[in-house]
């Protein structure tokens, strides 16, 4: 049997993506995960799925509709507004942080340096937000 989608990647960076949808691949049993990649791509299969993803990783630098524009135009949907969000992102920056977390974003994370740093965090994420 196929699940569906658990955890929504939107990233416009194919390494990325791929980099977090082989993480989930290796935990047992996998953990299913959609890529998008921007905000507009997010929104507009919010409104099509008839399952809503149990967690959503949001980058914020994406073309078209960035992170932040996603997550105000997320969290300004009744319907979307308890989904989890997690900024994962090459920033550092404080200002960032507190702007997503003012937007409604549940948590921030930087993107890490390796693919063993990347599987760590997304154990802690998988255990976090109850995931399998």
């Amino acid at each position: 049997m196929i699940r569906s989608p658990t955890v929504w990647v939107v990233d416009d960076d194919i390494d990325d993506q791929y980099l977090i949808e082989s993480a989930f691949k290796q935990f047992s049993p996998p953990i299913p995960t959609k890529q998008l990649s921007d905000g507009e791509e997010l929104l507009a299969s919010l409104t099509e799925t008839p399952e809503l993803p149990r967690l959503i990783l949001l980058d914020l630098n994406m073309p078209r509709m960035n992170g932040f524009e996603a997550l105000e135009a997320l969290r300004n949907v009744p319907a979307f507004q308890k989904i989890p969000v997690v900024v994962l992102t090459t920033s550092n920056r404080a200002e960032e942080k507190q702007r997503s977390m003012a937007l409604g974003a549940d948590g921030f994370l930087s993107k890490p340096p390796s693919q063993q740093a990347v599987v760590s965090m997304l154990e802690q994420l998988t255990a976090d937000w109850n995931l399998k």
